[in-house]
């Protein structure tokens, strides 16, 4: 079985941040050598808030990850979502939807650190122990 983890938009700026927790947990799972993906929504939202002197360590960064593709289903998947949790969870962004559509339609593990994003039980969110 490949191991496989989705990276959340949070994650991704706390490793370019160079916060030690998830730098210690992110090279923790490359040693156990689990595939490390992105959505094209996070790297969206990272390039949205980010300066032109950061893109180079963005790119960077993105390099050692693999990028999903997002099709019709994942859409489908998103807006269903959103259907379903956008009056009792009103917090919860389209990007939130898409993101968590990409981890069920991949059957990956999400790393987040805001769950109450994901309150779908259809996805699996990846537990640390920091």
């Amino acid at each position: 079985m490949v191991k496989a983890i989705l990276l959340d938009t949070d994650i991704v700026i706390n490793v370019l941040r160079k916060k030690a927790e998830t730098i210690d947990t992110l090279l923790n799972l490359k040693q156990q050598k689990y595939r490390i993906y992105v959505c094209p929504v996070v790297i969206a939202e990272i390039y949205a808030g980010a300066f032109a002197k950061e893109y180079e360590q963005i790119a960077t960064f993105f390099s050692y990850c693999q990028c999903l593709t997002i099709d019709e289903s994942i859409g489908k998947i998103a807006g269903l979502y959103a259907n379903q949790y956008r009056k009792a969870y009103n917090k919860i962004s389209l990007e939130d939807y898409l993101i968590a559509a990409c981890a069920k339609k991949y059957q990956l593990s999400l790393w987040t650190n805001n769950k109450k994003h994901y309150p779908m039980q259809d996805i699996q969110l990846f537990e640390t122990y920091e």
